[in-house]
């Protein structure tokens, strides 16, 4: 007779796994870096103005990345992303208890982290790690409501919903998903003719509300960026590469799962049977576990949109328990410590190839990482500059592409605000009249020749002085900090400000 694996230390070792893997995925990147990564930089500048949406996309991430950063510093936003691998892991055990035990649930888990999302690009925190614990704790909320019709599951889940939609917008896919799943199950669909799902509807609309109010008042602006992100309009003949595409990449990224199970030795007969779970149980995985691809398949197909594989990642929480649904179990002891052996071996691997990449082969590459800047250099550079020129030790405007503007504003004395591209619809926190006042440090590479929104602000009547109409201007030179790339060359623009803050 098989020991099951609840009766051993299994369920404590995997835990212990989880809490030293995010750990190890906290410290390295942030050990490992000279600078943040793209769109945590992003994220910064975006939540230092606390608004209600930004020109990308709406604003939760950035506030919470804000948070972090507060509270930790350069390793809040890498502790961030754990953390929230960590809370969807937790909502996919929960949902894993309930629909097929506690075994199921903990094996869920440990097969999840096979999933590429859930371990490579994690360092990076952005909008779509920022969504994974939503959407997971929706299905398992989801879940919950559609058995007990309870108010608290109901309310709970518009909560989540109304969040996750504070993150990003691709959580339509999911709700397409759950409304496909009331509409096919009979049991599911009474809920509908009850008051308490209505009212979980009311308070994610009343959560997103304010977001929405910000969306009218700013032309959509989230919209068309992510228009203009899926690509021009695709003919009926180029509609089918880009959802094959997607769909290709999003099978590659579980690839380490199934070598995984391979390696485990797991892909033997005895162990997997459709009849290994109710059926009700299969068809929720299946609807709200592949649902969200699909329609996200059938929105670019019929919209002639093409789309981004980074939009798959909060898609895949529930493929753990996809596979584990059709497994006999309990599983043995022996089996288990295998897959465990192998997964653990796998996690190392993984954790020595990024430390491989983001902290030795920076010395021999000729393009610099992002991770690889020299912000700290580069903001004390352009501090003396502003304060020879204007007499002010602090910048209030900085300008230019979201990067460098980005990099430069984190480092900087009390993180002045970016003024994205010179765009005021980008940057709605940025006035004429601020400029006016606070004046503006604009920065830019390449050509010497001063960037066209730069141009165009020097005509600006609000800003008709000698200095607005002459801006001082020159370039820094600046080391890399690692690799044989060439010195990295920074113009600049200044127009001061009538009175230093």
């Amino acid at each position: 007779m098989k020991q099951p694996l609840l009766a051993s230390s299994y369920p404590r070792i995997i835990l212990g796994l989880l809490l030293l893997h995010a750990s190890l995925w906290t410290l390295i990147p942030a050990w490992t870096g000279y600078s943040l990564p793209l769109d945590v930089v992003e994220g910064l500048f975006w939540g230092q103005e606390w608004q209600w949406g930004y020109y990308k996309h709406p604003p939760l991430p950035a506030w919470l990345i804000q948070l972090s950063w507060m509270g930790l510093g350069d390793y809040g936003p890498f502790f961030l992303s754990q953390l929230s691998i960590l809370f969807t892991l937790l909502f996919v055990g929960l949902l894993g208890r309930r629909l097929l035990g506690a075994e199921a649930a903990w094996l869920g888990i440990l097969l999840t982290l096979g999933v590429y999302y859930f371990i490579w690009p994690t360092p990076e925190y952005n909008h779509n790690i920022a969504q994974m614990p939503f959407w997971a704790a929706a299905v398992w909320l989801f879940h919950r409501g559609i058995h007990s019709g309870a108010y608290r599951d109901w309310l709970a889940l518009g909560l989540v919903v109304g969040l996750g939609m504070l993150t990003k917008y691709v959580m339509v896919m999911l709700l397409a998903s759950m409304c496909l799943y009331l509409l096919i199950t009979p049991k599911a669909r009474v809920q509908l003719q009850r008051l308490p799902l209505w009212t979980g509807v009311l308070l994610s609309l009343a959560v997103f509300a304010p977001h929405l109010v910000w969306l009218i008042q700013n032309d959509f602006l989230p919209l068309t960026y992510m228009s203009q992100r899926s690509g021009e309009a695709l003919t009926w003949s180029q509609r089918f590469y880009s959802p094959a595409k997607f769909l290709l990449v999003q099978l590659l990224d579980h690839l380490p799962v199934f070598l995984i199970l391979a390696l485990a030795g797991l892909f033997t007969r005895d162990l997997w049977s459709r009849h290994a779970s109710a059926a009700d149980e299969r068809r929720f995985l299946w609807v709200l576990g592949l649902g969200p691809a699909f329609f996200t398949v059938l929105w670019a197909l019929f919209g002639g949109n093409g789309l981004r594989d980074m939009w798959g990642t909060p898609m895949w929480n529930l493929s753990g328990l996809l596979l584990v649904c059709w497994w006999r179990l309990p599983l043995s002891i022996e089996r288990g410590q295998k897959l465990l052996k192998v997964m653990s071996l796998y996690l190392l691997l993984m954790l020595l190839l990024y430390t491989l990449v983001h902290a030795l082969l920076p010395h021999f590459k000729t393009k610099p990482s992002r991770t690889g800047w020299p912000d700290k250099a580069m903001a004390q550079a352009l501090a003396s500059v502003w304060q020879a020129e204007t007499g002010c030790t602090r910048v209030g405007v900085v300008a230019g592409d979201y990067w460098l503007a980005g990099l430069a504003s984190l480092r900087l004395e009390a993180r002045p605000s970016v003024w994205i591209q010179g765009q005021y619809a980008y940057s709605p926190w940025i006035t004429p009249e601020r400029i006016a006042e606070q004046g503006v440090l604009w920065i830019w590479q390449g050509q010497a020749e001063q960037p066209a929104a730069l141009q165009a602000l020097l005509q600006d009547s609000l800003l008709q002085t000698p200095a607005a109409i002459e801006p001082a201007q020159g370039v820094l030179e600046l080391e890399w900090p690692r690799g044989r790339a060439a010195p990295l060359e920074l113009h600049w623009a200044l127009m001061p400000p009538r009175h230093c803050p």
